[in-house]
C-alpha cells in the first residue's frame, strides 16, 4: 500500500519516528539552518534559488536510490518531488549548470531506504514557515515545492510504515544507522557546496 493510501491520522504517534528524531538530535539545527534562513527579512531571489538548488542535488539522487531499491516503492509509492524542486529551479532562472546531483546507489535494505526518507521528510516541517516568507519577500516567486500540504499526512504515514517494518531491534537499528547516514550526506553536502561556491 503506498503512503499516499495509509491512513492520515494515528491513534498514537509512531515509537519509530519518536526514536529518530531523540537519536539524531544532534543534527536537527545544522539540517535545518538552511531552510531557516529563508525566513530572513530580506530574504532575495539568488538565496532562495540556491537553497532549492542545494536540496534538489541531494533530494532527486535519494528519489532515484528509493525508485531503485526492491520493496520500497509498495511500501511508499513512487516519490517524486525533485521533479517540482526542478520546476521552481527553471521559473527562477536558476542555470542548470550550477546543479551538480551526488550519485546515490539503491539501499541494500529497506530499512535502510526508509532512514533516508525519514531525513527527507523531517525537512518539510518547516516549508509551511518558509513559503510564506517567500510569498512576503518574493512576491511572484515559485512555491510548487515547499507550498506542500500533504507534508504532514506523508510524515503520519511514514511512522506507521516504519513501525510496520521495525518489527524487530535489529531492523530498528538498521533504520536509526541509516539516518545518520543520511544526516552526514546531506550535511557534507551542504558544506562542500558552500565551500565550493565561496571559491568560484
Amino acid at each position: 500500500m503506498a503512503i499516499a493510501q495509509l491512513p492520515t491520522t494515528m491513534e498514537r504517534p509512531s515509537q519509530t519516528l519518536v526514536r529518530l528524531e531523540l537519536e539524531t538530535h544532534a543534527y536537527h539545527r545544522d539540517a535545518d539552518q538552511p531552510w531557516l534562513d529563508l525566513l530572513d527579512p530580506f530574504l532575495t531571489r539568488l538565496a532562495y534559488a540556491e537553497q532549492l538548488g542545494r536540496m534538489y542535488c541531494f533530494e532527486c539522487p535519494v528519489e532515484s536510490a528509493l525508485a531503485y531499491t526492491p520493496h520500497v516503492t509498495s511500501l511508499i509509492g513512487h516519490r517524486a518531488r525533485s521533479r517540482l524542486l526542478a520546476h521552481d529551479l527553471f521559473a527562477l532562472d536558476y542555470s542548470q549548470a550550477r546543479l551538480s546531483p551526488r550519485l546515490i546507489a539503491p539501499f541494500p535494505t529497506v530499512a535502510s531506504a526508509l532512514g533516508w526518507l525519514y531525513v527527507l521528510e523531517r525537512s518539510a516541517r518547516l516549508y509551511d514557515l518558509v513559503v510564506r516568507n517567500v510569498a512576503a519577500r518574493l512576491p511572484g516567486a515559485p512555491t510548487e515545492y515547499v507550498a506542500d500540504p500533504a507534508a504532514p499526512a506523508r510524515w503520519t504515514a511514514l511512522g506507521e510504515v516504519l513501525d510496520r517494518v521495525a518489527r524487530t531491534a535489529p531492523i530498528a537499528d538498521q533504520i536509526v544507522l541509516a539516518a545518520h547516514d543520511a544526516f552526514r550526506s546531506l550535511l557534507d553536502w551542504y558544506v562542500g557546496e558552500q565551500a565550493l561556491r565561496r571559491g568560484a
